[in-house]
């Protein structure tokens, strides 16, 4: 099987004015956005943060980066229920909390999510003074917060916008767009950026969301887990400044910093504490935390034989989710197939090869064979497969092989022979995260498990190893 790994061969962050606003128009195409225009002052304000959270703050970027993985593959489900697009289910609790589900401003908001309890609620979550607080729960939040901005794209006719009542209020934005003067059919960020109902965190709030969906994008298609780290050095202005003086000192100015091409002047960010200011760039890199995300007890997973039993019946057909560092080769070894069955039954996989979150048949997996998680009956219970909290992967495969096993004991053939802890973090990366064998476990996940993958043609009636047929599920 070739080996899983990051691809090295990618491209650098962007963030000139050009590039960033063929990405804005694109990814607002993909939103259906139609009442919300890309003009020059938000490319250049979305250039800003961009620089800001891939290179001056990259450090704290991958942090945030590295915590959503355990919660990201939840939300976006959560989101994607709304009709909310996943890029917006990974910027907004990247800008408001960092995905952290402890957080608290000083304002009073709380959770990932950031919820005040008068607007959590309204959406439903239980806030007592008695030490339950559901906006601590991250995916009763993220479900309330889907529902606010489904809400609100409702009222607005624009996602946006909707990201922009979440942070000031469905009132405020309303205010805002009555004064602003412009078309109301095609709204632009110039005149709701120099509104004079807005402090200037509100003011920055929307670049910034739209800054981090982009960040998410960079990723996703470069098949990245974390942002390369570049060597760079800074200055932070913290008043506004002439460009003109500034340009004769530095003449590469633009070229550092291209969201000043436009501008006469500088603006201190509120949010960033002063106008970041690059004076030098080195080359990205890869850091050794990013290969250290595919730990080297995972990689390469060796599928199990299942013996040498007679199978009976049809080849099966399942539809598998492509991980983060999944590659055709490794999943046509695992299921018993070739890259070229592969390629011949997902057409589009020779067009753009594969990319995580890809779903992909797969065709002439053994008759028995059935993909279980937490939601499937087994022995009898509901939700038997989920993880329990404080388990580790090793402990889990073993409860998970006994209860299979449990369930089609009356059975000649069993599921679950071929398990392991490494091939359940091969099919369940993107939920998992980094973990080892030993890491302790959040309760209730759900994982999905593959088993009697293997396409067997023997004949004989049995062996020392059975083989696997499914009961009740």
């Amino acid at each position: 099987m070739a080996q899983n790994r990051v691809d090295l061969d990618f491209k650098s962050v962007e963030f000139d004015l050009y590039t960033v606003e063929k990405q804005l128009t694109e990814m607002m195409a993909d939103w259906g956005e139609t009442a919300f225009d890309v003009d020059d002052v938000l490319v250049r304000h979305v250039s800003y943060f961009i620089k800001y959270y891939t290179i001056q703050n990259v450090d704290k970027s991958n942090k945030m980066i590295r915590r959503s993985g355990k919660y990201l593959h939840h939300i976006k489900n959560i989101f994607k229920k709304y009709g909310i697009a996943e890029d917006v289910a990974f910027a907004l609790p990247f800008v408001e909390s960092g995905f952290n589900s402890g957080a608290r401003s000083n304002a009073g908001a709380l959770g990932m999510f950031q919820f005040l309890d008068t607007t959590a609620i309204h959406y439903g979550l239980k806030v007592h003074g008695n030490g339950l607080d559901e906006r601590r729960d991250y995916k009763k939040a993220a479900d309330a917060c889907a529902r606010y901005l489904r809400d609100n794209r409702r009222v607005f006719v624009s996602t946006v916008l909707s990201l922009a009542s979440y942070h000031h209020g469905t009132k405020m934005v309303t205010d805002v767009l009555l004064n602003c003067g412009d078309d109301p059919a095609r709204r632009t960020f110039g005149p709701i950026f120099k509104s004079r109902f807005l402090g200037p965190f509100s003011r920055e709030y929307i670049p910034q969301c739209l800054a981090a969906a982009l960040i998410y994008r960079y990723l996703w298609e470069n098949r990245l887990v974390m942002l390369p780290v570049p060597g760079f050095e800074s200055k932070s202005i913290r008043s506004g400044t002439s460009l003109t003086s500034l340009k004769k000192k530095m003449p590469d100015l633009y070229e550092l910093n291209p969201d000043l091409l436009h501008a006469k002047s500088i603006y201190p960010y509120a949010s960033t504490n002063g106008y970041v200011l690059l004076t030098r760039i080195g080359e990205p890199a890869l850091t050794a935390k990013i290969v250290k995300r595919y730990p080297e007890w995972a990689r390469n997973p060796k599928p199990l034989q299942a013996g040498s039993t007679k199978i009976n019946g049809l080849p099966q057909t399942i539809h598998y989710i492509a991980q983060t560092h999944n590659d055709l080769s490794g999943i046509a070894d695992i299921f018993g197939t070739s890259v070229k069955a592969l390629k011949f039954s997902n057409r589009f996989l020779v067009k753009q090869g594969l990319r995580p979150g890809d779903v992909i048949e797969i065709k002439g997996v053994a008759p028995t064979t059935r993909v279980l998680d937490a939601n499937s009956i087994v022995s009898g219970k509901h939700g038997a497969l989920a993880t329990r909290k404080g388990e580790t992967l090793d402990v889990f495969c073993k409860r998970v092989i006994r209860t299979i096993r449990e369930d089609c004991k009356s059975c000649p053939w069993q599921m679950g022979a071929n398990l392991s802890p490494e091939l359940i973090y091969y099919w369940n990366h993107d939920v998992l995260g980094t973990v080892q064998p030993d890491t302790h476990l959040e309760g209730g996940l759900s994982l999905k498990i593959y088993s009697d993958y293997r396409w067997h043609k023997k004949s004989s009636e049995s062996s020392s190893t059975p083989g696997i047929i499914a009961k009740g599920t």
